[in-house]
């Protein structure tokens, strides 16, 4: 009998809900941003211990130290009984700088934020600011997306797992050859070769981000998987009739319209007679009026990219219906983006 994948050694073991609160919340972010400074998530890995304990070890006072320890405990980083505080393990695993998964970092002035400031000018030009570089473009893609697709491992994990299982990967398809277009730190298609040692994956990005796709690969035990081939998804070329699966990991808000039409007939093309398409995208109704966080999302895209926004799952099929791909499932994976598996393309 064969022995079932353990999926613990990639998903988290944690709600992941107090600190994605505490990323969009100011309060949150800013009482984080305290302890994160004055270094109290590492000392509390090392000793746990009272208000006291804590402040004298840091060196501050033990009045603003318990009121900090009240409120991590009330946003549920920290544990408390009998007047001693504890990590976590959410914050064991996130806040510990020493953590394979730290993001501690992103609460000083978020990359993901920044560039609200510049609304009302966006607005006035009908596009980017002055002071803004589209994150589309190779420059800014290399400095900005290191530090967002650490986020993004970590929250992607366990939908990441479930679009794996949603795809059939280790059971219906077993050693798929898989294509993952601007793959950041190839969360999604990681899962899949998780679920089904015999799949190989082509990960596709800027050199500059492959750098870190790569680390990623041998952290998770997958390197003698993976092929790298660098350059801009418009441009890079692709093997004709290679692939059984191509993932689209929520890359074509920031591609816009055309050239994500223009990229899923490339990607058609690289597929086999029988290959199918994965999409993960923030999805709006046809009229753009909900649900709130896609919408929301489509006024960061203008923000940060030339031609960016959000799409409707009509419209996705509508595009891929195109390229040769009339049949569109829909998946929930426990996140606020189902996957979208298209198939019927080239027989």
């Amino acid at each position: 009998m064969e022995k079932p994948v353990d999926v613990r050694k990639f998903a988290l073991d944690f709600d992941l809900a107090p600190f994605l609160f505490c990323i969009d919340s100011v309060r949150g972010s800013r009482i984080v941003r305290a302890a994160v400074d004055l270094g109290v998530f590492s000392q509390l890995a090392k000793n746990s211990g009272t208000a006291e304990e804590v402040a004298g070890a840091l060196g501050v006072s033990v009045r603003g130290t318990r009121v900090l320890l009240d409120s991590l405990t009330a946003l549920q980083l920290l544990g408390k009984e009998k007047g001693s505080y504890r990590l976590l393990p959410i914050a064991e695993a996130l806040l510990v700088p020493e953590s394979p998964d730290y993001l501690g970092d992103l609460v000083h002035g978020s990359i993901l934020d920044e560039t609200w400031d510049h609304l009302a000018e966006a607005v006035r030009k009908g596009g980017l600011a002055e002071a803004v570089e589209p994150v589309e473009q190779q420059k800014r893609a290399e400095e900005f997306f290191p530090l967002l697709i650490r986020f993004l491992h970590v929250v992607n994990r366990g939908p990441a797992i479930a679009a794996a299982r949603a795809l059939g990967a280790g059971a219906a398809h077993r050693g798929m050859r898989i294509l993952d277009l601007a793959c950041g730190s190839g969360v999604w298609s990681l899962a899949v070769a998780h679920v089904d040692p015999e799949a190989r994956v082509t990960a596709v990005d800027f050199p500059g981000v492959l750098e870190h796709t790569r680390r990623y690969g041998e952290r998770h035990g997958m390197a003698d998987r993976y092929e790298y081939l660098p350059g801009n998804i418009q441009e890079v070329s692709l093997p004709e009739a290679r692939y059984d699966l191509a993932i689209l990991g929520h890359i074509l808000h920031s591609e816009g319209e055309g050239k994500s039409r223009r990229l899923l007939g490339r990607i058609a093309k690289a597929l086999r007679p029988e290959g199918r398409i994965a999409i993960l995208e923030f999805l709006p109704n046809r009229e753009r009026t909900g649900p709130l966080d896609p919408v929301l999302f489509g006024l960061r895209m203008f923000l940060n990219t030339e031609e960016g926004g959000i799409f409707s799952a009509e419209e996705y099929a509508e595009w891929l219906g195109e390229a040769g791909f009339p049949e569109v499932e829909s998946f929930e994976i426990g996140t606020h983006s189902p996957l979208l598996v298209a198939s019927g393309g080239k027989k």
